[in-house]
């Protein structure tokens, strides 16, 4: 009786939990059931996202590179370059779509030819610089900036394409200052006849002739040299030899003021004297033509009448001393007369005189 007593409440104690064990089975069944389904969903949402990826959009001022598999696709330039817009592609790693800024401009700046740093500076050996035509270390910083042309030989054919950029500039560069002697450096420009060169013309020209060797895809716009100077070790001497030239340039330009002052006053003072000189040659040439007429009719007439002539040549030749006498003194013939400074002195004679006037 006593086991059966104790079997009965044990029966009815199992046939309670077994309705509560079925519910909590389902209860676990339809969490995993419900998990399921929400894994389910997000592997289908990032399924979904994963062949979403591969839309891309190119904004105003860019162009797209689609390659596919690591080869580019398009057969031709234009297929090649996607305009900007909404572009389908398949997801990475299928395809791989590159954004190049062809309307930007952009900017390298080139510090290879300058000093170093203060804590690595050290001398002009541990310095970046450049060799003038004339044997002189130059220190030059520059800043170049282009525009992308060739978005294909600019992503494709170049690792790395700002660095061709800055290692071509500053080839370039060197390459010009070597042809250059230094004052011209430090003008950034020279004189080649009635042309006027600019450096930094010369090396972007220079410059990009080598990218357009290299196929880099990119056109500088603009290079310009932020400084240029001689190096810290030299700049002393440097710019003393300098002030000794602005010395002498100094000096020259006084000296071709003072010439230039001058040579117009010798030159008008020249031409006083040519002037002179002829006008006083026109007048003895003139007078010698007049005596030789007037020698030429006497001699005319000489030849006819000699007698008469001498007569009237005596005549006038009396006339005019007598013109230009002060005063004169008639004595006798034979009479001894002793001139002095004072005048005629009196005869030795008691000769008879009579003074008169022209």
């Amino acid at each position: 009786m006593n086991e059966r007593s104790d079997s009965q409440p044990a029966a009815e104690t199992s046939a309670a939990s077994s309705p509560a064990k079925r519910r909590q089975g389902l209860a676990i069944a339809h969490g995993v059931a419900s998990g399921l389904k929400l894994v389910g969903w997000f592997a289908a949402l990032l399924f979904v996202l994963f062949w979403c990826s591969g839309i891309t959009v190119i904004q105003p001022g860019e162009v797209g590179l689609v390659l596919r598999l690591g080869r580019l696709q398009g057969q031709s330039p234009a297929d090649q370059v996607k305009q900007p817009g909404l572009l389908l592609a398949w997801p990475y790693p299928i395809d791989e779509v590159l954004r190049v800024p062809v309307k930007q401009e952009r900017e390298i700046r080139i510090e290879d030819l300058a000093p170093a740093g203060i804590e690595t500076q050290k001398s002009s050996h541990s310095n970046g610089y450049a060799l003038s035509g004339d044997q002189n270390l130059v220190q030059a910083q520059l800043t170049a900036k282009y525009r992308i042309t060739d978005p294909v030989a600019y992503q494709l054919h170049q690792s790395d394409p700002e660095r061709t950029i800055r290692d071509v500039v500053t080839s370039a560069a060197a390459q010009t200052i070597c042809r250059w002697d230094i004052d011209s450096v430090l003008r950034l420009q020279r004189a080649e006849g009635d042309v006027t060169e600019d450096l930094a013309s010369t090396v972007r020209r220079l410059a990009q002739e080598r990218l357009d060797e290299l196929r880099c895809g990119a056109q500088l716009t603009t290079l310009e040299f932020r400084e240029i100077q001689p190096p810290d070790d030299v700049a002393d001497a440097f710019r003393a030899v300098q002030s000794e030239r602005i010395a002498i340039e100094t000096k020259k330009r006084e000296a071709e003021g003072v010439a230039a002052r001058m040579v117009p006053e010798a030159e008008a003072e020249r031409n006083t004297l040519v002037q002179d000189a002829t006008r006083h040659a026109t007048d003895l040439r003139t007078r010698a033509e007049e005596e030789v007429a007037l020698l030429s009719r006497l001699h005319s007439e000489y030849s006819r009448n000699p007698h008469l002539v001498w007569n009237r040549l005596h005549l006038e030749t009396v006339e005019q001393t007598m013109r230009q006498a002060g005063s004169f003194r008639f004595v006798d013939p034979g009479t001894r007369l002793i001139l002095t400074p004072a005048g005629l002195a009196a005869p030795d004679s008691d000769a008879t005189s009579e003074d008169s006037a022209p």
